[in-house]
């Protein structure tokens, strides 16, 4: 009988899960937009985003298990990734209308997409709460290192474009199989790569405790 599947790794196949989702709502856009429209724009919003995310969540995630007003600092965690995601897709969205102008006006998958991100926010909070309670510093545990982040999502980003120029001849909906090929793609592999994303924190960033666990 197998034992039953650490916390951890069931934490880390879930974030693989919604990252999945993700990439393949990323993919998704106007029916007749071609498939390097596609990549583009898919390309762009990977480039875009985990620089500033990665940055960003790093040291607010920090200033949420140090401070002794966690709700406040956790209200601006949740804003900053909010804001950087809803920034990131209208850049998107406008990068799409640069390349095809004669596309229909695709606001309504815009408000759709932000809404979608709206609603992850009670999941955060609780994710939020329960990584404090543990009282391990952020700083303490390994991180994802943007450059292999980046570099891992642009190879299967290319490898999506091939996809979808390959099966477009013969396929009326090329672009949703090629975007249910990438969430299988990083569900199935996600897991088994994460730990070679990950970058260990610096000597001296260890040994601090969130208030949380301090006060225990």
């Amino acid at each position: 009988m197998n034992p039953p599947p650490q916390p951890a790794a069931r934490t880390v196949r879930r974030g693989y899960a919604v990252a999945g989702a993700v990439l393949a709502f990323m993919w998704l856009g106007e029916t007749n937009e071609p498939a390097w429209a596609h990549a583009v724009r898919a390309t762009f919003l990977l480039l875009l985003l985990p620089p500033l995310l990665l940055r960003t969540n790093r040291a607010l995630t920090a200033a949420f298990h140090e401070s002794a007003h966690p709700r406040r600092a956790l209200a601006r965690l949740i804003a900053a990734r909010i804001v950087i995601v809803a920034a990131a897709l209208a850049a998107g969205a406008f990068l799409g209308h640069l390349m095809n102008p004669q596309a229909a006006d695709d606001t309504r998958a815009f408000v759709v997409r932000v809404l979608c991100v709206l609603l992850t926010i009670p999941l955060q909070i609780r994710f939020a709460y329960r990584a404090r309670a543990k009282g391990a510093h952020p700083a303490d545990r390994p991180t994802l290192s943007a450059p292999r982040v980046m570099s891992a999502k642009l190879g299967l980003i290319a490898a999506a474009l091939l996809l979808q120029m390959l099966i477009d001849p013969y396929v009326a909906e090329a672009q949703v199989v090629t975007a249910v090929v990438i969430a299988v793609t990083v569900i199935a592999l996600g897991p088994r790569l994460h730990a070679k994303l990950l970058i260990t924190p610096a000597p001296q960033a260890t040994g601090r405790r969130s208030p949380a666990r301090a006060t225990t």
